[in-house]
């Protein structure tokens, strides 16, 4: 199975929503640049959304890790010898200079993570050289496309991952300079221009925290499945005016807004909950599907059971070896991808010698159900918060909370898009 058909695979697995925006990739050989949020989760999202097949640069100390060597043979991964790893020497970096160009004169395209570094701070790392260099001493005419990846509730299994392209850099002003440093540091200039309209970062943390905070208060839907590309054009809208703001203003805002996180996570609700009305013609109608999941689920979901505590496991060990999202993801994916097909190996094993053959195909029944019921127990917990939004529908606090929504809006009407 080809590395992009095992991204599709594993990334319906592992995102409820995988989503791609912007214009169709160029024809002809393509750089594809992508800012680097979330570990290996990133190649996996990019990798399921891209319309065609392209290599991969990775760092060289991945092949180290043997369980993921299949993987990366998939993924036609390029090493890549960084300075900070060590061992990174002229010759090692023409080798992969080398690859890619032949890779790129077969008519082939090669996406890679300039930044170099997997992070989640605030605004883009500076970009490396690399991009700029390889794309002026290609020998073959290639296009360079930036772009970003945008994530919903990024702690959370099965959230919604966004893949946003970008119009290609311009660079053929810069062509017969050749990878010379002044050519080389305007093209990481311009690949830095073009990639950060198409991703949430920017420098200043506390503006894009905030605007962050007030995208996720207009979101019409759980970070699970938001619309990020309409949350990705709020916060890139929202960005620029609360740079005009005076710092009192922008302290009374962020104070607004912080008023309303407390009051939401003390209530349990969700933002595109508060001021709904609940009409009775839309209960009327939620209530039998909503009874009908319900029964499904106390059919199908015990068979999930056996599973869960290797779940919980892989969970807990990913959230004690580190508090950065990205290297906590990258982790989840790993143990994931190999601990939960061993798990179900021994159970099948274990019900084996007790059953017979019969063992084995419960188990394995039971595997594939649990597979199937995930849509079935978020639909389910999706209709527990419903009922919690109906309690609270009159609560004391929600017109004040819609009085401020409103004034948002009217204060930056172009949200209302």
């Amino acid at each position: 199975m080809s590395g992009s058909r095992v991204a599709r695979f594993l990334g319906r697995i592992w995102f409820r929503s995988l989503r791609r925006e912007g214009p169709a990739l160029p024809p002809g050989p393509c750089l594809i640049l992508l800012n680097h949020p979330n570990g290996l989760l990133d190649p996996l999202a990019a990798a399921a959304l891209l319309d065609r097949r392209a290599g991969w640069l990775a760092k060289a100390t991945l092949w180290k890790i043997v369980p993921l060597r299949p993987f990366l043979a998939g993924f036609h991964a390029i090493p890549v010898t960084r300075p900070k790893d060590g061992g990174a020497t002229a010759e090692s970096i023409q080798r992969c200079f080398q690859k890619v160009h032949e890779l790129l004169g077969r008519g082939g395209s090669v996406a890679l993570f300039p930044e170099g570094i997997s992070h989640t701070g605030a605004d883009l790392a500076p970009l490396k050289t690399g991009a700029a260099r390889m794309a002026l001493s290609s020998p073959v005419p290639l296009a360079i496309v930036p772009a970003g990846l945008v994530y919903g509730d990024r702690a959370t299994f099965r959230h919604s991952v966004l893949l946003r392209l970008g119009p290609p850099v311009f660079f053929e002003d810069l062509i017969k300079q050749g990878p010379e440093p002044g050519a080389v540091a305007e093209l990481t200039a311009r690949i830095r221009a073009g990639l950060q309209p198409l991703t949430l970062h920017d420098a200043d943390m506390r503006r894009l925290a905030l605007a962050q905070e007030v995208a996720w208060l207009l979101a019409e839907a759980p970070g699970s499945r938001a619309d990020l590309e309409a949350l990705r054009v709020r916060v890139r809208t929202l960005v620029p005016h609360l740079a005009q703001l005076d710092p009192e203003a922008l302290a009374a805002l962020e104070a607004r807004v912080h008023e309303a996180q407390v009051w939401l996570r003390a209530k349990g609700l969700r933002p595109d909950q508060v001021g709904h009305p609940y009409p009775w013609a839309e209960v009327r109608h939620w209530l039998p599907w909503a009874g009908l999941r319900l029964l499904l689920a106390t059919l199908v979901l015990p068979c999930a059971l056996p599973f869960w505590p290797v779940y919980r496991l892989v969970g807990w060990v990913a959230t004690r070896a580190t508090d950065e999202l990205d290297v906590s993801a990258t982790i989840k994916l790993v143990a994931g991808l190999f601990v939960l097909p061993i798990w179900t190996l021994l159970l099948a094993a274990t019900a084996g010698w007790s059953l017979g053959w019969a063992g084995v195909g419960l188990v394995l029944l039971a595997a594939l159900l649990a597979f199937l019921s995930l849509p079935l127990g978020e639909r389910l917990m999706e209709d527990f918060q419903a009922v919690r939004g109906f309690l609270r529908r009159r609560d004391a606090v929600v017109p004040h909370l819609v009085e401020a929504r409103r004034q948002l809006l009217e204060a930056f009407p172009e949200l209302r898009a």
